[in-house]
């Protein structure tokens, strides 16, 4: 692998890593709207963030190491 291969791939990783965590924020932040209406904000924007951490933890992690799985050379 080279030096630039592995910088991608470090990156890439960081990326992916990144997306999760953001979306466990997220979902954190909106169980706590859901639970006790926290920062003020009406029980609907916490399913909303809820539903979108939930994407975005599950689901982006998934997608982006699909689109940039390299194929291999023969």
């Amino acid at each position: 692998m080279t030096p630039e291969d592995e910088t991608k791939a470090q990156y890439r990783f960081l990326v992916i890593n990144i997306c999760r965590i953001t979306g466990a924020i997220m979902l954190v932040i909106g169980l706590a709207v859901i639970a006790r209406e926290a920062f003020g904000l009406p029980k609907v924007a916490g399913y909303v963030l809820f539903l979108v951490g939930m994407f975005d933890f599950l689901m982006v992690p998934v997608f982006l190491s699909k689109r940039w799985k390299s194929t291999p050379k023969i």
